[in-house]
């Protein structure tokens, strides 16, 4: 419909928002991309936009022709241009014509997708891991371990986490209790996850484990380290499962000690990182006569902070495996951890069978114990 002065309808809020959406809220004249809501030179934020027609409102505008009244407020004859990219085409129709202007429009708003498209939080499983602590029930707040995925521009694929409770019974200390912890490890991690990658091969996972640390690295060893999985490990003050920092905020020495008293045919791999723990209460169950120390300068529950500290602890420990089969020609070491989650789930998954020595995993309950074995 036209106005008397011969004009079409004017393009409506909603077809003015859709335009402004789609330009990115750029001048859409080609290379021109300038911002036509702030002036760059004052700061000053203001609407500098023109809503330019393509084909003329009027039959006798630019461009004008006999559609100009049915085009005059559609999203597809409008463009956003500065005040001088719209004065330029209007004073110059024939030098842009309609075509050469639509195809400029649908240039700049693929550019503008693009860039949106790329900008997409890809969509991770969230896995979460509870098993008692020493006889203790644990628990993981889903909406914190939603938060942390988000932190990491990311989204959960599913409403609900995949929940694995892996329980023993017995004695915390007994063999029999980590043989039906691992068994229930086990068959949770092929009936859950397992099946879950068969129908999303790939599908990223993001993995918040609270439970026995030699779990966590067997747990580590399961899903291994051909697919993108992250890991979240919780902190206390701030309550939170998210990482705190991006940069390196401790670093990390490795000690060697041989023991003329020990047996030379035993390794062990001390690992003091969340707290310290002396060679005595090692040697006292397992009569090494090599010993590795990999230190934390900063001992304490925050001593891995970020994923590169996580990653610098890695090529430590890494570093202490190729000595152990490189240097010391043992095909086994016993590791005794104190070390946050996301330590003890790196040593299982990055562990590769048939390099590395096979890892018989302690844990600390009144006295270290054996537990759980990596790549045996």
């Amino acid at each position: 419909m036209s106005n008397e002065k011969g004009r079409g309808k004017s393009p409506s809020k909603e077809t003015i928002i859709k335009l402004w959406t789609v330009s990115g809220g750029r001048c859409q004249f080609d290379g021109c991309n300038e911002k036509v809501f702030r002036d760059d030179l004052t700061g000053e934020e203001f609407n500098a936009a023109n809503v330019s027609h393509i084909i003329a409102s009027s039959k006798n505008g630019p461009r004008g022709n006999e559609q100009s009244g049915e085009l005059s407020d559609k999203l597809e004859n409008l463009m956003l241009l500065c005040p001088k990219h719209h004065k330029e085409i209007d004073t110059f129709p024939e030098r842009y014509p309609a075509k050469c202007l639509k195809e400029m429009k649908m240039r700049q708003e693929q550019m503008v997708q693009e860039l949106l498209d790329s900008m997409y939080y890809p969509k991770t499983e969230i896995i979460i891991l509870e098993s008692p602590i020493k006889g203790k029930s644990v628990h993981v707040d889903n909406r914190q371990t939603v938060d942390a995925v988000r932190s990491l521009c990311k989204n959960p694929a599913s409403q609900y986490p995949v929940l694995l409770r892996p329980m023993g019974s017995g004695s915390y200390s007994s063999p029999e209790y980590w043989k039906q912890l691992e068994n229930a490890l086990k068959v949770d991690v092929e009936s859950r996850i397992c099946s879950l990658l068969s129908y999303s091969p790939d599908v990223m996972l993001s993995v918040f484990p609270l439970a026995p640390i030699p779990l966590i690295a067997k747990f580590g060893e399961l899903l291994g380290d051909k697919r993108s999985i992250d890991i979240f490990q919780k902190t206390r003050e701030p309550d939170t499962w998210e990482w705190l920092h991006d940069s390196e905020q401790n670093s990390f020495e490795i000690k060697k000690y041989e023991r003329t008293t020990g047996d030379p045919g035993k390794v062990a791999v001390i690992i003091s990182l969340s707290a310290e723990i002396s060679e005595q209460r090692v040697t006292s169950v397992f009569d090494a006569g090599i010993i590795y120390r990999i230190n934390a300068s900063n001992i304490g529950v925050d001593c891995i902070s970020s994923r590169e500290d996580l990653r610098q602890f890695w090529q430590m420990f890494q570093s202490v495996c190729d000595r152990i089969k490189n240097e010391d020609h043992m095909a086994a070491a016993s590791v005794f951890p104190a070390v946050p989650v996301s330590a003890a789930y790196e040593i299982g998954r990055r562990h590769m069978r048939g390099v590395h020595p096979v890892l018989t995993l302690y844990d600390d309950y009144e006295g270290f114990f054996e537990t759980l074995e990596i790549g045996g």
